[in-house]
């Protein structure tokens, strides 16, 4: 669910009081160029982390000018000038300081600043505050207890690949939400600490010391992909490497709020963040001034929107929340999620219906919008309490897929960021007609493994004089094969991903052999027999 704060915001003018015009405002001021920078794209490692330059090996994607730092000479002549720094944006060539209005002609006479973005403040606001309206509604046979999380997870095939092995271990997912209020001391969570995956945070409010002390939406929401607790809540990708950054002000509706997600963005990118997922969406402000259009909805007007398509650019699979709009007077996708090459998320019921807040596409330039959807109504996930409860919003339907697509690149470690969208989007339910309610529909996980090895989507027909006993078989049980009479051949043993695991040549009708100590799951036997193929699905146990 996209969380929406409303507040009333007033421009400060001439005929505020003194005291308003000595207030300090953050600004997003931008830079001519990155000229004479100690930085070059020919020492990425200065600036980028080893795993974010691999990442961008493995995507075929070079080092840009836009990966270099902000010059750090112009950060220090806005320092000069009396500016607060707040962090820069290297992807804008910019810098989000907070200053007095009455200085800010000082600022731009700089010969490095071309100007400011939207050459207004970001957070201009009055007194005048509403109170918040929280739109989440809360409640209360595998190999792992799901519990109550089982429905949203079998939806999407997630189970199964838990199963297979497939837990979003060694996979850097970094989560940008308001804040993860107790989410350090939650016991539902701990094994993120304990087994220190916690690879790092970042706060963006300059009123917060920590992620912990913000909001509480992005718990709710990371606990939908982290949790580990048998019987309660399994988490879609529990086994992976998390970072949190807070990016959104819960006190407010603030266009800052979008150079805070960039700002975010920028941070997942150098940690070497395979996956940002973001339950946040930006078309209305305190400030009016500041709102959005559907015409805005192109994937490259916003700031949001260009900083998820620059991430998407830089080899990160973005999921982003549609938005909860679908039944009011907005009702389209929200930004960040009308960028391109992303996956934009809607929200279903645990039997595939569209829910009704759920937003809609196209966008404006009439690309298909949302990508996917996934379980977003009485979803479960955890309380800062560390009760679990469940929620409602497409907030809660972007992390599943982001724990889907995390399994994913588990298992097929080659395939490039694209790929994988490409992958997701085919495997949906609506894959061959989407349409701008649910987009190409909720994808599988089965469905995904038979679009990466067509062999196994297109299953050969089984030899029906070929027996395996037992089927299924538990692992390190000897397993019984006759042919039917045929004395010679092959058995390969494939996985899931399409991967050969053993291969048996046989030079008799009837044999026994031991299958290698494989993870549960699902396999194929195939026969190579005169050279005629057959596949024998079979079942392995712990």
């Amino acid at each position: 669910m996209i969380k929406r704060i409303l507040f009333l915001i007033v421009l400060v003018s001439g005929s505020w009081p003194s005291i308003a015009q000595e207030s300090r405002y953050r600004y997003l001021v931008l830079f001519k160029d990155k000229n004479n920078s100690p930085f070059s794209v020919n020492k990425p490692t200065d600036f980028l982390s080893p795993a974010a330059v691999n990442r961008r090996t493995k995507n075929k994607i070079g080092i840009s000018t836009q990966d270099l730092p902000v010059n750090p000479s112009y950060i220090q002549e806005l320092k000069s000038a009396g500016a607060q720094i707040i962090y820069p944006l290297k992807w804008m060539n910019g810098v989000l300081i907070k200053e007095k209005p009455a200085n800010i002609g000082k600022i731009k006479a700089l010969k490095s600043v071309a100007g400011l973005y939207k050459n207004m403040p970001l957070d201009s606001s009055s007194d005048l505050r509403l109170q918040s309206e929280s739109k989440q509604k809360t409640s209360q046979n595998s190999v792992l207890d799901y519990g109550n999380s089982l429905a949203q997870l079998n939806q999407l095939g997630i189970d199964k690949m838990h199963t297979q092995g497939f837990t979003g271990k060694g996979i850097k997912i970094a989560v940008l939400d308001d804040g993860f209020s107790q989410a350090d001391q939650i016991g539902i969570l701990q094994t993120v600490y304990s087994e220190k995956r916690m690879l790092a945070t970042l706060v963006t409010d300059p009123g917060l010391s920590s992620v912990y002390v913000g909001g509480a939406h992005g718990t709710n929401v990371w606990s939908t992909i982290a949790a580990q607790s048998p019987g309660k809540l399994i988490g879609a990708a529990f086994d992976a490497q998390f970072a949190l950054a807070q990016t959104e002000e819960s006190d407010h509706e603030l266009l800052v709020e979008e150079a805070n997600w960039m700002r975010g963005a920028e941070w997942a990118d150098s940690l070497g963040t395979d996956i940002i997922t973001s339950s946040l969406g930006y078309s209305e402000f305190d400030n009016s001034n500041y709102d959005h259009r559907y015409a805005d909805m192109d994937g490259r007007t916003t700031l949001v929107s260009k900083a998820a398509a620059w991430a998407a650019s830089k080899g990160i699979i973005c999921t982003v929340s549609a938005g909860n709009q679908g039944n009011v007077s907005w009702k389209y996708i929200s930004a960040p999620a009308d960028a391109d090459s992303i996956l934009s998320v809607g929200a279903v019921d645990r039997t595939g219906l569209r829910a009704s807040f759920s937003s809609i596409g196209p966008s404006f330039d009439q690309r298909i919008k949302p990508d996917a959807a996934a379980m977003g109504l009485s979803t479960v996930g955890v309380q800062p309490s560390g009760t679990i409860a469940s929620f409602n919003g497409t907030s809660f339907s972007a992390p599943l897929i982001a724990g889907l697509v995390a399994g994913i690149l588990q298992a097929n470690p080659q395939k490039t960021a694209q790929e994988i969208i490409q992958i997701i989007r085919k495997s949906g339910t609506q894959s061959s007609k989407p349409d701008q309610l649910l987009g190409y529909g909720i994808p599988h996980f089965d469905r995904v493994s038979q679009i990466l090895n067509p062999i196994l989507g297109n299953e050969l027909p089984t030899n029906t004089r070929i027996s395996i006993y037992p089927n299924p078989a538990s692992l390190g049980q000897k397993i019984q094969v006759n042919t039917g009479g045929v004395d010679q051949g092959t058995l390969d043993i494939i996985n899931m991903q399409g991967a050969i695991v053993q291969s048996i040549s046989f030079q008799q009708a009837e044999f026994d052999f031991y299958v290698a100590p494989f993870i549960s799951g699902k396999y194929y036997f195939r026969f190579t027999i005169r050279n005629q193929v057959s596949l024998v699905p079979m079942l392995l146990n712990l």
